[in-house]
Parts: structure tokens; sequence; C-alpha cells
């Protein structure tokens, strides 16, 4: 097995590699970052943003290392630990299953996270003026109810994203859940299927061990 080190911060979406790391008891050193006045740091000083940049050139969490060898992007990360474990078919057995899992995490790096909450939660990617970081924050919060409800409905009375069993989307699609109820989205109401769906998996085994490492509170149990 190689050395793995993981950089994340408390609660962001490196929660999802993590929760995938733990569930499996595949070993990793933790990182634990904070976002920063200057950008992403280490939580105890040691790593400054400037020396995370040669880590992450973009400065974003998470980042896997692996044996010297620096992995970035989530869904990247996610493939990475797959092939740790082949027996858990992280991305199901077959090639249509293997494309849907990946579909899940590419649409919800690439459009839930990336523009909706990334509006939300920072609207200077967006734009240089401030006076419209409001305007950039509605706009965000109306493309991840849409994406909610596309969640909502694919899920409807499905165990599991993709097939019928455990996968990594399965593990990604919980944390926008949290992200949703932290902005004051009434997931029970909104969208039953994804709070349902939501609520499940937050007894996992993984996902439940990194709530707890990461301090964070249970959204659903």
């Amino acid at each position: 097995m190689p050395h793995l080190t993981l950089y994340l911060a408390n609660g962001s979406c490196a929660l999802v590699s993590h929760a995938v790391l733990l569930h499996f008891e595949i070993p990793v050193t933790i990182v634990e970052m904070k976002f920063g006045p200057e950008g992403v740091e280490s939580a105890d000083g040691t790593i400054s943003h400037t020396d995370y940049l040669k880590i992450h050139p973009q400065g974003y969490v998470p980042a896997l290392d692996v044996d010297g060898e620096i992995i970035t992007e989530l869904s990247a990360i996610l493939n990475y630990i797959s092939s740790l474990v082949p027996e858990a078919e992280l991305f199901t057995d077959n090639g249509l299953g293997r494309a849907r899992v990946s579909e899940w995490l590419n649409w919800l790096s690439g459009t839930m996270h990336a523009v909706g909450f990334g509006m939300m939660f920072r609207p200077g990617r967006f734009t240089d003026d401030p006076a419209t970081f409001d305007l950039v924050r509605a706009k965000g919060k109306d493309v991840i109810h849409k994406c909610f409800s596309r969640v909502d409905t694919r899920i409807k009375d499905k165990e599991f994203a993709v097939g019928s069993a455990l996968t990594a989307a399965d593990f990604n699609i919980y944390i926008f859940s949290r992200w949703g109820k932290e902005i004051g989205i009434d997931m029970e109401a909104e969208y039953p299927n994804y709070n349902k769906f939501a609520r499940r998996l937050e007894s996992v085994e993984g996902i439940r061990k990194a709530l707890e490492e990461e301090k964070l509170k249970f959204m659903y149990l």
C-alpha cells in the first residue's frame, strides 16, 4: 500500500475522499487545512498559502499525496482510491456503471459545486465588482435549487445512485445535502427523496467516522 497524505479542510468537499478512505480502512495521514486571509493554509500554521500552492497549484482542497505524487480534483482522487480497493467496485464492475458514476462526479463538481455553491460562497470568483455579489449569490442559489431538483428526481425510489451497491457517487452526493442545510434549504420539505437518501448515507460507517474526525455536526441522525 502506498503512503497517502490527504490535505483537507473540515466540512469541505474533501470530506468525500476522507470518508471513502475511512470506510475502506485505507491508511492515510491527514493534514488539516483552513481558509486563511490569503487562501488555504494549514490549521497548525506550518504550511502557508504560498507553500500550499507548491502542493496544489490552485490552492484548493482536497489534494492527495501518493508517495510524493500529487493528485488534485476530487473525481481523480476518488478514481485513484478505487484502484486501491478494487473489490469495493467504487465505480461499479461494468463500463456503463463506471460511466454513470463518472457522470455524477463530473456534474456534481462542475455544476453543483463550481457554479452553484461557488457563486454562493465565493462570488468574487465570478465578478470583480463587490456591488454585484448579492446578485451572484442569488444566481448561485437558483443553480443549487435546480441541481437539487435533478438529484431528487434521479434518486427517487433508489437505494444507491448507480447500480445496487455503494459507489463513489453516493459519498459525493451526500456532502451537498449538508451544504444545502447549511444555507437554509429545507431538504425534507423541498427535496424529500434527496433528504431520505442523505439520511441513510449519514449512517454509512466511513461518512460517520469522517464527520466525527472533522468534528462536524450530524445533520440527519
